[in-house]
């Protein structure tokens, strides 16, 4: 299947509750026992989030540093259950609303319309810059 720059409406749902801020909202695509693994995260810092009580705690403190923006150059590829998005963030850094850039690389797999396993593949050192 060719790479495509529409993301399924699951997931611009999920985004959009993100930028307002609305951790419920992002976790609604999550299944009760998903995994978020950050596989590029240095020594020390989380690298994986196991069931939606961690997720949910990670992107409120998260939220808490950035606040989410809009996504370009999205390149989107859907298999049966499989998802991967590339895309580069444009975000704001909530201590003094600098611009904030992060490229994402995310490989999603889905049970029953639900994200059991997230990889994202962004560097959280991007996220300590500045």
């Amino acid at each position: 299947m060719a790479p495509t720059s529409d993301l399924p409406e699951w997931l611009v749902n999920a985004l959009q509750a993100l930028q307002a801020g609305d951790v419920d909202g992002w976790m609604k695509m999550y299944a009760a026992d998903a995994v978020h693994e950050f596989p590029f995260a240095p020594a020390g810092w989380v690298t994986k989030l196991e069931g939606r009580h961690a997720i949910a705690s990670y992107m409120a403190h998260l939220l808490a540093s950035i606040r989410l923006g809009s996504f370009s150059d999205v390149r989107a590829r859907q298999v049966g259950n499989e998802l991967i998005v590339e895309a580069t963030g444009h975000h704001r850094r909530v201590s003094d609303n600098a611009p904030w850039e992060l490229s994402y690389v995310w490989f999603i797999t889905l049970r029953e319309g639900r994200v059991t396993h997230f990889r994202d593949y962004m560097n959280p050192l991007q996220l300590s810059v500045g």
